[in-house]
């Protein structure tokens, strides 16, 4: 449900976490590595910690049932 409304707002690219396959480098909405400059896979949603702005999924934080709910 969360997946749909940010695609019908045309801001799901921009909440999309990626992860470099080759350093495990994770980003927010950036496609392209920016450390290895090759292409990084979507992983889920997610967004920045607000303590210490790492890159976090919302999955890692409530769990694949919780979301699913949703």
């Amino acid at each position: 449900m969360l997946r749909a409304e940010l695609k019908r707002r045309r801001q799901l690219a921009e909440h999309t976490v990626y992860e470099c396959p080759a350093c495990q480098t994770r980003s927010i909405g950036e496609q392209r590595c920016s450390d290895c400059n090759t292409f990084a896979r979507g992983i889920g949603l997610g967004g920045n910690c607000p303590d210490c702005d790492a890159v976090v999924l919302l999955a890692d934080l409530f769990g694949e049932e919780v979301l699913a709910l949703h």
